[in-house]
């Protein structure tokens, strides 16, 4: 056997053999660490999304919605006050309130245990909604004008019993004590937040940890 031979049989696939172990090992270790941190990544945004759209966007834009639609008005009487008949009626008697409906404002009429049970259930929504947001407002990160009507929410959720806002027993207008009830804003932006949320999950979903 020449020494030609001896180079190409023996000698050379002993030495290349282990540096091309050698250069897979390195390979597979950068694909390992590549696809366990693409994999970290995705499921750091996966949580996130998780968290934010389960506990807080989803739950506050339902009871948000609920509010709305349960929601009534005593006409005014003046700029301060408004008119409630409660004290002279009895309780089976009807109370006549404003109500949104298709965006209009209709004036309806119903009984006093109807409108007792819409109270309780607004009172049991607004409660519920201030748990979400107090327990969760520090979710939000990118949004001052939703940070800012989320702050002025509370506080109107706050100051709302005190004058019984959206009862019959209510007297006073809520604005003279310089807080406004943003509830359509509210609603306006919670649903932008949660549509734009929603479709980043379902993207992040379709294109999988290792796009």
């Amino acid at each position: 056997m020449e020494i030609t031979d001896i180079w190409i049989g023996i000698i050379i696939p002993i030495l290349i053999g282990p540096l091309f172990l050698y250069v897979k090992t390195l390979y597979d270790n950068y694909v390992k660490n590549r696809n366990d941190h693409r994999l970290l990544v995705y499921n750091n945004k996966y949580d996130k999304l998780t968290n934010i759209l389960n506990n807080f966007y989803w739950p506050l834009y339902i009871k948000l919605l609920c509010i709305s639609q349960l929601s009534y008005y005593i006409p005014l009487k003046n700029e301060y006050e408004y008119n409630s008949d409660s004290s002279n009626d009895s309780k089976n008697s009807d109370i006549r309130i404003n109500i949104l409906n298709n965006n209009s404002i209709s004036d309806i009429i119903l009984d006093m245990k109807t409108l007792n049970l819409m109270e309780n259930n607004i009172n049991n929504l607004y409660s519920d909604a201030l748990k979400i947001i107090e327990n969760n407002i520090y979710l939000i990160n990118n949004s001052n004008i939703l940070i800012m009507n989320l702050i002025n929410f509370i506080k109107y959720c706050k100051i709302r019993p005190i004058i019984h806002d959206g009862s019959i027993e209510k007297k006073y207008n809520i604005e003279y004590l310089g807080i406004k009830n943003n509830i359509e804003k509210m609603i306006e932006l919670i649903k932008e937040e949660t549509f734009e949320t929603q479709n980043k999950f379902n993207y992040l979903m379709s294109k999988g940890p290792f796009h």
